[in-house]
């Protein structure tokens, strides 16, 4: 667990080694990320089961892809805009890049 990670550790849960947060705490995630100009590469979904986690490729976005490369000005902007319209059922694991 890194230090942003540890640092809103009350705010996640752990599934399948995942430190997961809810869309509220997702965003809090990324605004601390901003705060310490982490490098946010992607956003991953999930769906709690009652027997583990269900991964939501159609909720997820990888922000290392050429498309988001180029285009993209504010990463953080971008991260929380997508976030918005989620489902509160949603889970969301950040893929960042730690200096």
């Amino acid at each position: 667990m890194n230090s942003l990670e540890k640092l809103l550790e009350d705010k996640a849960i752990i599934v399948a080694g995942l430190i997961l947060f809810s869309k509220k705490n997702t965003i809090l995630f990324i605004e601390e990320c901003e705060k310490s100009r982490i490098q946010i590469l992607g956003i991953d979904a999930f769906y709690l089961q009652k027997d583990g986690i269900q991964p939501s490729l159609d909720n997820s976005v990888d922000f290392s892809s050429s498309e988001y490369i180029q285009k993209t000005e504010n990463i953080y902007k971008e991260s929380i805009e997508f976030l918005k319209d989620k489902n509160e059922k949603l889970f969301f694991e950040i893929i960042c890049l730690f200096n």
